[in-house]
């Protein structure tokens, strides 16, 4: 992994370009289908619950016509299954089959391999501090350039009101 611009997007976008490569390695070295990053991303937010082509194309920011189609190959290959939603039929919902159960082992199990390589290669207090950090609600995206000034000036007003209480240190 080529060394960061220290930008916090960069990172993420390196981090998650190395765990999926390597897992996307392993798993295909365990005579796996590779599959492509978005379909990868599907599966990932299914496993997570999201079961609506409609809630993980909004969590992944693509339309649900994106979901529909890179989900095609998923279900093709059995990792996969599209049903109607038994509480509303005019809605479709995903779930991983039970066919793909090896497959979801080996996934789980490299990925848990794989964080303990991390731990190992840049430290658990590293590791753990990133958790931490990634397990913090962010808050809302932010809608629009407006917004991300007004959420910003706050942030000054509030940082100046901070430091202007606390009381003045004394010179020795």
């Amino acid at each position: 992994m080529r060394p960061v611009t220290g930008r916090v997007m960069a990172g993420l976008t390196q981090a998650l370009d190395w765990f999926d490569n390597s897992l996307q390695n392993v798993v295909a070295s365990r005579g796996f289908e590779p599959f492509h990053r978005t379909q990868s991303m599907i599966i990932m937010h299914i496993a997570l619950g999201l079961d609506a082509p409609a809630d993980i194309a909004r969590e992944m920011g693509l339309t649900r016509q994106n979901v529909h189609h890179m989900a095609k190959e998923l279900i093709r290959s059995g990792v996969i299954e599209s049903n109607r939603d038994p509480s509303d039929p005019r809605r479709t919902v995903y779930r991983l089959s039970e066919h793909a159960r090896e497959l979801r082992g080996v996934a789980l199990s490299t990925m848990i391999e794989l964080e303990n390589l991390l731990e190992t290669r840049i430290g658990p207090e590293r590791v753990a501090a990133l958790r931490e950090a990634l397990n913090v609600d962010w808050g809302p995206d932010v809608a629009d350039e407006t917004e991300l000034k007004v959420i910003q000036a706050s942030a000054k007003r509030q940082k100046r009101a901070a430091s202007s209480s606390k009381p003045p240190r004394s010179r020795r």
